[in-house]
């Protein structure tokens, strides 16, 4: 399970770049993400079935999701994650 409070500080994603981490047979990162036309930042979270990379990963076995950059947006992240079974 992946528990919130492994991951990091709102302030660490806005100095960061991402934030990677695996929990059992999950991989995962988290990133601020901003999309085109927007100035509104948001975290973007990316799920893969281990043990290899992101980059060592083809992409049509990842999963994203994005969510508001806020600690609400986080926690969001962290039960969807949860609820994957990958």
């Amino acid at each position: 399970m992946i528990d919130r409070g492994r991951l990091l500080s709102l302030g660490y994603y806005k100095k960061a770049p991402s934030f990677t981490g695996s929990d059992k047979n999950k991989c995962y990162k988290i990133e601020r993400f901003r999309e085109e036309d927007s100035e509104e930042d948001l975290f973007k979270a990316t799920i893969w079935p281990g043990p290899f990379s992101s980059e060592n990963t083809p992409e049509e076995v990842k999963q994203s999701r994005t969510a508001p950059f806020t600690e609400e947006g986080l926690q969001d992240l962290v039960a969807w994650m949860n609820s994957l079974e990958i």
